[in-house]
Parts: C-alpha cells; structure tokens; sequence
C-alpha cells in the first residue's frame, strides 16, 4: 500500500486545544472533551472502567507530573521559594554567602597569674618582668565533661594594663605585699584543632579537595612541607587579604609607640596562593583552588582592551555596542594550582548545643604555650613557678553553640548579604564597619558619620584648617577684644563669609566625616591614637565605594557631673536608699550605653530616682560640665554650656559631634537625702 505523502499543514489545525489545566483532574477533563469535539465517532465510553480510559488517564498522568517539576525546577531555582536544603545551599553561595555549618559556645576566661613582688615601701609593685605571654590557641576543658573543649582566641598579654586587674595575694607581716595575683580576659569558643594533610598530582584547573570531618567552625592555616601559606579568600579572583604585622619599632616605625594598645598593624597583601571554601549539602567543605602555575602568575585581573565585546553578536561594532563590563575581565589563573605538592590544613572542629556550659566549668588547661625569652630571665626556677600558678574559670556562662544554619536562616542571611554586597553605603554601614574591627587592632568604640560639609567648620577641608587662615582668624578675634559681642559677630561673620567668598567651597561632596573615640585601659573615652588610625584607615578602605572619600576625625568629649537631692520616707534608712539611687545613676549613665549626640533627658533621670524603693521626691536634679584644669587634669578640656543646652528638662548635646561622659561616677554622682 502506497504511503500518502505527509500533509505540511499537518498539525496546524486551529483546535480548541486548553493550556490552562496543569492537574490531574483538570487535564483528564481536557482529554475527554477534546476526544469529545473532534473524535466524536471514534470513541465515544468515557466510563471509568473502559479500556480507553486507561490511555487518557495515562497521559493525563504524565501531565500532572511534567507540570510538577516544571513547577518544582522553578522554584528551586529562585532563593525566595526554594526547600531543599542542597539548593538553597548552592543558591546562597551563588551569592556570596557561606552557610554555617556549626556554631560554636562563646565565653569570657579569666586568667590569673601570681606574680612576685618588687621594690618596697610606697614602690612596692609587681615585677613586670615576670608577666607571661600566653599564645593564642591556649585549651581548656570543661570539669564536666572532658570533651568539650574551649579555645582562646586571642594572645593573653599580662604586661597590657588594658582590662588588667591586680590584686595582693600574700603580705608580711609589716603589711608589705611580697605575691600579687593578676587577672586578665580572654574570649574563648567550644573548639578543638585537628589536621589532614591532601595531595595534588597531576596538573587540573581548579582543583577541589574535601575535607570529610563535620561540624568544621573555619580554617586555621593550609602550608606546604616547607612552610609556604596558602590563604582563604571568599572568591578566587579576590587577590589582597588583611595581614596583621607585630607593631615593633623595626616593622612600624613611630607607630611602634602605641604597642601596648595596639599589638598588631593591618596591611593588605597580594596572595597568588589561595583558596576559596565551599560548603556541602553533607555539612563537610571543600577548599577549591585556582588554575595556575608559578610561572604564570596573572592573579590580578586586568582589563584587556582585545577582549572587548568577545562573543557577542555584533562585535565587529564597537561605538554604541551595549557590552557587560564583566566580559573583558579576564585572567589567566585565579590563583595557583598546588601541583605535585602536600598540603597541611589545620581547622578548627566544634560547637553544637552541647557546648553551652554554666559559670565556672572551665578550670582545667589542656594545652597552653607562651611566648618566651629565657635569656632575660634572672631566676629561672621562679620564672618557672609563676608559669605553673597559671589558673582559669569562666566568668559566665558560654552561650550560643548550637548546629548548622537551619534552611529559612540561610535564605535570609544570605538575601540579607546580598543586598549590602559586603560594602560599607549608608552611614549606618561605616558605623557597624568601624565598630567591627577586631580589639587587637585598636579598641573604636564609639562612631558617628556625617556628610563633609553637614557640621560647619569639621570637615579637614575647612577654611579654618589651612594654618595661615588659623593665623589670620586669630589676629581678627584679637583686633576685636575691645569692641562689643555685636561688633564682635558682626566682623567674624562678615571675615569667614570673605574667606569661603574668595577659596570657594572646598567641601567634598563624595567625601563623609567618621568621628571617633575609643576607651584607654580604664575604659574612659579617650582619643585614638596615630596606630589606631591607621588600622582603622586600612580596614574602611577595603568596604567603603569607590567614589567615597573618608575622613577619620577625633570626637568630642564632654565630662558632667550629677548632683541630685531625694526626699525619703521615714521609715526608710536614709543611707540605704541614697546608695541605691547612687547606683542607678552610675548604671543609667555607664559609658556603654551612650553614643554620640545622645541627649541627657532630666526627667528620665527623675523617674529613674523617684523609682527606687523608699524615695518619696525628687526636688533637683543637676547637671554640670566638669573640665580640664590644674587640680583635675585628666576630664577633658572640652567646655559646654549646660544651662544653655537645656530646654524644657532635656540637655542637648552640641552641634559637634560629642558624648556626655561621666568619667569618675563614684566622686562625679553626688546626692543628698533630705
């Protein structure tokens, strides 16, 4: 029988054919009023136990199914909608968020040391040169359970008087102390150390290697059998990292003067060896590395002009071809490949609810290491006891262990992460920048921002910076003395009007002022050093835009004290309340919880007083500025007009950027009960 040829019309039928039913029920319905329609003679038992049903619900099977994924592909494509855990795990390091796949206990350790007396008399004091230097990674674990063990984070310096306490152990019997046991603090996280080693043969572009332990908090060090390090970057074309140099005179200069505050400087390093971390569905990691060699070190990624428009359709046309930036950004390696060498990793393992521990667990040290210099030590054997008087306990209790992110945390951290790009925007950004810079590098404690130009006069492009424009302001204040405070306003105004008139505005207007403070080793607001500065200026330079412009400027303080009156019921004792009033106020006014620009609300401070037990008014409350003079020489010179700033019961602080600070509230807070 001869075939007839195939109609080319075939298929293009204008048949009612439905797109709208995805279901089961509904495509089966579709099925049935089609063959309905245009099969009316061919088949016509619709019954749910014919034969040819079979076949209709077969298909409508299968589109229920393709539907299904369809539906299911797309939304595990999308961050927003996806549930599977490896998805949105994949999704969230698409952009640029690294899920947490443990997270350990975090606690405060005190650790105490005895140290022998030297000098007599009034001179009696410690001898500093036996204060130890304990290395960071010191390990001690829980009197509870021997498995969970907790790491330092950081190096305890007993001769840092920052957050050193002292105290007289032992006397003699004229009262002289001879043993004084020193306490210092130190961050410590549920950890412990383990190491593998991995091999890389043969020569493969981007080499991923796995390391099978769970529960990993992070990557101590990778090396080669010579000692060559390898660096983690969060990307493999991010070529510079933060290094952290010793802030000796040999490394640093005249920074080396602020040593004691400030151990480390930050640098920015170019690391052709690196790795980029990713983690698995399974909770274990993979380290990826690059797809160079040595001999072809391209790791910074440089526009190439030849590059341009590569690919695209029309690029012959380059004059108003639209072209995505990212398309001549090329390189050749993203790093170097560890060819035929052995890797040793150290990282860190831990974490988990388990970890969280109560107060006073930690008493045993496992494992501690100090930094040394036996040749300076005169006495050996007593050098050697003070390194085994060394004791520790935990303060409070370690809080926050627990496992892996659950899947609604990484959706929105990393949707969070995504949206900042890990860059510093809004003022709020360079706040919570500045404020997270490790302590090591300089203790920034409080910020503020503001556009260059917003507070006249403190911006350092201002008229008033250029040294002769100093001189000439003074000489105007003083050709002034003799005449009126109107004459005076009068003359100045009309001088700085000249000045701006004739240099023009020199405000920046891309550029933002960030004032700072810090605490000294009392924690009273003191200003940052040059060391400080320039830890912070390298730290703010890798987030801030490009086009932003910053300028770190000292902060001002502004000393008070508090003299208040109470009236007390006469069934109370009048000494027992005033003391509880006396340490409210030094509670409400502790330096932590006051920023820059915070106003003082009186009537707050009232409430608060009126609130404790026993009192039954308030008749005053004052505030005044205290200042810098011969017989107080450590409040700051800073002077404010108090009485000027106040309206309606609330002092506002200056235009300038400052901070209300009651540095002594034990002799600054005063009261009378009446």
């Amino acid at each position: 029988m001869a075939l007839k040829p195939l109609d080319k019309n075939w298929g293009n039928d204008k048949k009612g054919i439905s797109y709208v039913g995805k279901d089961f029920a509904t495509l089966k319905q579709n099925l049935i009023e089609f063959t309905k329609t245009y099969f009316p003679n061919t088949y016509s038992d619709f019954n749910e136990s014919s034969p040819g049903m079979v076949f209709v619900e077969q298909a409508a099977a299968i589109g229920d199914m393709l539907s299904f994924y369809q539906d299911t592909q797309l939304k595990e494509s999308m961050l927003s909608y996806a549930t599977e855990r490896k998805n949105v795990i994949a999704l969230a390091q698409s952009m640029g968020y690294k899920p947490k796949v443990t997270t350990p206990a975090v606690t405060t350790l005190n650790v105490y040391q005895i140290v022998p007396f030297s000098g007599s008399g009034n001179n009696n004091a410690p001898d500093e040169t036996y204060y130890l230097k304990i290395k960071e990674g010191m390990e001690v674990e829980s009197s509870i359970d021997s498995s969970i063990i907790f790491r330092s984070i950081d190096m305890v310096d007993f001769s840092n008087p920052t957050d050193r306490e002292i105290d007289v152990l032992e006397r003699q019997a004229d009262g002289q102390p001879t043993k004084y046991l020193i306490t210092k603090k130190v961050k410590v996280i549920s950890a412990t150390e383990k190491t593998t080693s991995i091999q890389f043969d043969s020569d493969v572009d981007y080499p991923s290697k796995t390391i099978s332990d769970e529960n990993i908090i992070s990557i101590i060090s990778v090396e080669e059998e010579d000692g060559t390090k390898w660096y983690e970057v969060p990307y493999l074309a991010q070529e510079t990292i933060f290094v952290e140099q010793p802030n000796t005179e040999s490394n640093t200069g005249e920074l080396s003067n602020d040593s004691i505050s400030v151990p480390y400087i930050l640098e920015l390093q170019k690391v052709p060896r690196r790795f980029s971390i990713k983690v698995n569905n399974d909770n274990t990691i993979d380290l990826q590395f690059g797809s160079g060699d040595t001999n072809m070190d391209d790791s910074q990624i440089l526009p190439n002009p030849k590059n341009v428009g590569l690919g695209l359709a029309n690029s012959v046309q380059r004059l108003n071809q639209g072209i995505d930036p990212s398309n001549f950004l090329k390189t050749n390696t993203f790093g170097i490949v560890p060819q035929n060498k052995t890797l040793t990793i150290k990282y860190l393992v831990g974490g988990g609810i388990q970890s969280n521990i109560n107060t006073g667990d930690l008493t045993k040290i496992r494992n501690i290491q100090f930094v040394e210099d036996l040749l300076a030590v005169e006495d050996l054997p007593l050098y050697n006891a003070t390194k085994a008087s060394v004791e520790v306990e935990n303060i409070e209790a370690a809080i926050g262990g627990r496992g892996a992110e659950s899947i609604e945390e990484i959706r929105q951290n990393a949707l969070g992460m995504f949206g900042s790009q890990n860059r510093a925007v809004t003022r709020q950004d360079y706040i919570v920048r500045a404020l997270s810079m490790p302590e090591k590098y300089g203790s920034v404690t409080k910020v503020y921002v503001s556009p260059d130009g917003e507070i006249d006069n403190n911006s350092p492009s201002s008229i008033l910076a250029s040294p002769q424009n100093i001189t000439e302001f003074v000489n105007v204040v003083q050709s002034l003395q003799t005449a009126t405070t109107q004459q005076i306003q009068t003359e100045l105004v009309k001088y700085l009007t000249q000045k701006k008139t004739s240099i023009g505005e020199v405000n920046n207007p891309f550029a933002i002022n960030m004032y700072v403070l810090g605490y000294n080793q009392n924690k009273k607001l003191s200003l940052l050093n040059k060391a400080v500065k320039e830890n912070l200026k390298t730290y703010i330079g890798e987030y801030r835009m490009l086009t932003d412009a910053v300028n770190i400027i000292d902060g001002f303080i502004v000393n008070i004290g508090v003299d208040f009156e109470i009236n007390v019921y006469s069934n109370y004792n009048k000494r027992e309340v005033l003391a509880e009033c006396l340490t409210q106020l030094q509670e409400h006014f502790h330096i932590d919880n006051w920023t820059f620009n915070k106003p003082i609300n009186i009537s707050e401070i009232e409430l608060l007083l009126a609130n404790v037990e026993g009192v039954m008014s308030v008749p005053s409350v004052k505030i005044s500025n205290i200042c810098r003079s011969d017989n107080n020489e450590d409040y700051s010179p800073n002077r404010y007009n108090i009485e000027q700033a106040t309206k309606g019961k609330i002092i506002y602080p200056s235009l300038d950027p400052s901070i209300f600070e009651v540095k002594y509230p034990n002799k600054d807070i005063k009261g009378r009960a009446i």
